[in-house]
């Protein structure tokens, strides 16, 4: 018997927004996340907590909403609590999102790339990918301008402040959590 293999029909963003945030659904489908573009501006933000202080990260609801979503979600499920940084690039990124520790790691699920034109400058939050269509929770921060990595890995987010805390995460620091 030949078995013909068939691409999966296209969702629609509606659709998929839909799946995502069902998937990101807090414990016992707790209330789920929307953040708009106008939504009031500490609505949009993210504070991760790490043992070398805080960070203030603005996510850009508007350039990429299904992983600012699926971030949230995973904010408010705790998910992020307790993680290390597993990989600090000197001059270039320090990344988490794995809760393996081990940079292979995941949340269960996949996001579409929504590659954006924002350009990766110093603190550019982007989401991290092992091929297209493979983003989850893994996201990394810039310590420079990137401009290889435009266009090719989803921007959303930028640090608006703690750049001197960005610049002292060193490998395996805690991130004690994230709220907004």
């Amino acid at each position: 018997m030949l078995l013909v293999r068939r691409p999966l029909p296209r969702f629609s963003v509606a659709l998929l927004a839909a799946v995502l945030l069902s998937h990101c659904a807090g414990p016992a489908g707790g209330a789920r996340s929307r953040v708009s573009p106008a939504a009031p501006p500490w609505e949009r933000r993210g504070f991760p907590v790490l043992d070398r202080g805080t960070l203030e990260i603005e996510l850009l609801s508007a350039e990429a909403p299904l992983t600012v979503a699926a971030f949230i979600g995973l904010v408010e499920r705790r998910y992020f609590d307790g993680t290390r940084w597993h990989r600090v690039v000197p001059n270039f990124v320090v990344q988490d999102g794995d809760p393996r520790g081990d940079g292979w790691g995941g949340p269960g699920f996949v996001l579409r790339d929504e590659v954006n034109p924002t350009r990766y400058e110093v603190g550019t939050v982007g989401m991290a990918l092992s091929g297209p269509d493979t983003g989850g929770s893994q996201y990394f921060i810039t310590h420079s301008p990137q401009p290889h990595l435009d266009g090719i890995y989803p921007v959303f987010g930028r640090v608006v402040a703690g750049g001197a805390v960005l610049d002292a995460i060193a490998m395996g620091d805690r991130i004690r959590s994230i709220h907004r």
